[in-house]
């Protein structure tokens, strides 16, 4: 049986009307309307059971009757052939109204289009290195005084001052006996390296975060210029060993706004004092180093190390990028306006005047991360960011995490003239239900949700205050997420010494994956994060992967032999299919793509059939 586009309405018996539905059902295309007759004096209110709900109802609360505008949000609803949610109607008056949601089953195949199916490259996203064949050679280094000469064999190449050199044999017992040649020093055979690859840290995995931005892949980028990134936060932990040599230091330029020093050391977390320290999470975000760590002696019981020796790494761990902690927030995470104003003015550069002392920063910051904010609107927070921005220096701010409770409301100072306000996303690049959705939101980055587990978050490093020793912890918020766009903008600064951050925000933007309704929305901002289309990074060719504009705006989940299969609302589509070089599941820019329009009837399920790629 075909849907038809109707709103159906069970109304409810009560005694001030029977106006107000129970039930609605929404079909094609997903919205309607509604009468909800309630007295004229009567003040009412319409909120959602669930903190991110797929509806939109306008109004959503006033004064007597009204008629309601609805409208189901394709990029929220959850894969299900029948969604379902619930209001509850509070005010002067109680009820509770049910929506209802049919969706269309899609199904369909992503294929290699018949021109590359013999050139297409295994794998998903970097092409599986093999090792050479070996060289044929052996190295020597003779002992002081021997000539090179070795068993009849003179040496191809030899250095005097190394007393190394190199010779070529196909005898297989050559290397053993150089090694018991009492001129000899050692011998070995003349192997191969390899360019750097993925970070080999043992939380790296863990860092899923690193995946879906392209991060994994700034190995391959060339990183010259030194940047820094100031983190205005609760400072940090400078004795983290992640962080050991990606920090500035006390009397280099690092200040506490709080209690009016030049050491931010973070002192304490009172709501978390065994996985605190709220700067040093953003800043291990940012710039957590790779590679073993010298851990300090508290991170050993019995002689065995209980910390881990390797942690986590910044987005930015591959290129000479430093943090610059400033100390705004209290052990409680508390900062007041004026502490945040000042310490944007001297990140900047800008000299400033704090309890008697006059501050000036001789190497201003290029970038600078706020992963706090009010959603009281302050002139002193967007005087000061006009301010920095002026100097030139890119202001980065969370964009809020009131979403769930006070949405589209602005938060400050990423709603700030100036600021690049960064939203945040789940494992499925979906808005988590706390970020804050509005015109001024710059850029979405994943900020995690752990409500279904704690490895939904984003991981990085942080301070156990109670035992005194580093660790580790997934957090999530738009905390995390800001941290993420500031440490992209300082890898585009580092790359092109040329570009000033004005310029480098410019490209950053640009080269964004459009996600969500096509152009801006206040959903995704300007786009997705994606740092090899937005570094110009070469990969080999990847798998196929394909993404819906449309009602329901989202990628699709193929399996290993291009089937997929996904729930959407009835609609008029285009199914974009791409060589998914990065490996995210995404087309992001720069990928090759096709583009299919795609007309999904009003009907309980819906095959598209064969989609040829690029």
């Amino acid at each position: 049986m075909r849907w038809k586009p109707l709103l159906l309405l069970a109304l409810t018996a009560c005694s001030w009307g029977e106006r107000v539905p129970s039930e609605i059902k929404l079909a094609y295309p997903g919205s309607g309307a509604f009468w909800l007759g309630v007295p004229h004096n009567a003040a009412w209110e319409l909120v959602p059971t669930e903190p991110s709900s797929w509806l939109e109802l306008t109004p959503s609360k006033g004064l007597g009757p009204a008629q309601i505008r609805v409208r189901a949000r394709g990029d929220r609803l959850p894969e299900a052939s029948l969604a379902e949610t619930t209001y509850r109607l509070s005010g002067d008056l109680s009820a509770t109204i049910r929506f209802l949601q049919p969706q269309v089953r899609l199904t369909g195949r992503l294929v290699e289009a018949p021109a590359l199916e013999e050139s297409r490259l295994p794998g998903a996203g970097l092409r599986p290195r093999s090792v050479p064949a070996p060289t044929g050679e052996v190295l020597v280094k003779l002992k002081p005084g021997q000539r090179p000469l070795l068993d009849g064999l003179r040496l191809l190449n030899f250095d005097p001052r190394a007393r190394v050199g190199k010779l070529r044999s196909s005898d297989p017992g050559l290397l053993e006996r150089l090694r018991a040649s009492p001129g000899v020093e050692w011998a070995e055979p003349n192997g191969w390296v390899q360019a750097q690859g993925e970070p080999t840290d043992e939380l790296y995995p863990q860092q899923w975060y690193l995946r879906s931005t392209g991060a994994r892949f700034v190995y391959l980028g060339s990183f010259a210029r030194p940047v820094t990134v100031a983190v205005v936060d609760t400072g940090v932990r400078y004795d983290h060993p992640d962080l050991a040599g990606r920090l500035v230091l006390p009397g280099e330029g690092a200040y506490d706004f709080v209690n009016g020093d030049p050491d931010p050391t973070d002192p304490g977390d009172t709501l978390r004092p065994t996985i605190g320290s709220h700067g040093t999470h953003v800043s291990g975000i940012v710039a957590a180093r790779s590679g073993t760590n010298t851990l300090p002696p508290q991170c050993y019981e019995g002689g065995q190390p209980v910390c881990s020796q390797s942690g986590t790494v910044g987005v930015a761990w591959a290129a000479p990028v430093r943090v610059l902690p400033i100390r705004v927030l209290d052990a409680a995470g508390n900062g007041t306006f004026e502490a945040v104003a000042a310490a944007i003015r001297y990140a900047a550069g800008l000299a400033v005047q704090w309890q008697g002392q006059r501050l000036q920063l001789l190497e201003p910051a290029s970038v600078i991360n706020l992963s706090l904010g009010s959603l009281q609107y302050s002139r002193a927070l967007c005087d000061a960011v006009a301010e920095a921005v002026q100097q030139g220096v890119l202001v980065v701010a969370a964009a809020g995490n009131y979403q769930d409770v006070n949405p589209g409301a602005l938060f400050y100072p990423a709603s700030c003239p100036g600021a690049l306000g960064v939203g945040a996303t789940d494992l499925d690049y979906r808005p988590t239900f706390y970020s804050q959705q509005n015109e001024t939101l710059a850029l979405s980055v994943p900020g995690g949700d752990t409500r279904s587990g704690a490895a939904g978050g984003i991981l990085s490093t942080t301070w156990d205050f109670n035992a005194g020793r580093p660790s580790y912890a997934f957090y999530m918020g738009t905390s995390q997420a800001a941290p993420q766009a500031s440490a992209a903008l300082a890898l585009l600064l580092s790359s092109d010494p040329a570009l000033s951050p004005a310029a480098a925000w410019e490209r950053l933007k640009t080269r964004l994956t459009d996600l969500g309704a096509p152009g801006r929305d206040d959903a995704y901002g300007y786009g997705f994060l994606s740092l090899p289309t937005a570094l110009g990074l070469s990969l080999p060719p990847g798998p196929l992967a394909a993404m819906l504009q449309g009602p329901s705006p989202h990628p699709l989940l193929a399996d290993a032999d291009g089937r997929f299969s996904s729930y959407v609302l009835a609609g008029a589509y285009t199914l974009r299919v791409c060589r998914d070089d990065s490996a995210n599941g995404l087309c992001d820019g720069g990928e090759a793509s096709r583009d299919h329009a795609l007309q999904v009837p009003p009907q309980p399920s819906f095959e598209a059939g064969n989609l040829p790629g690029p």
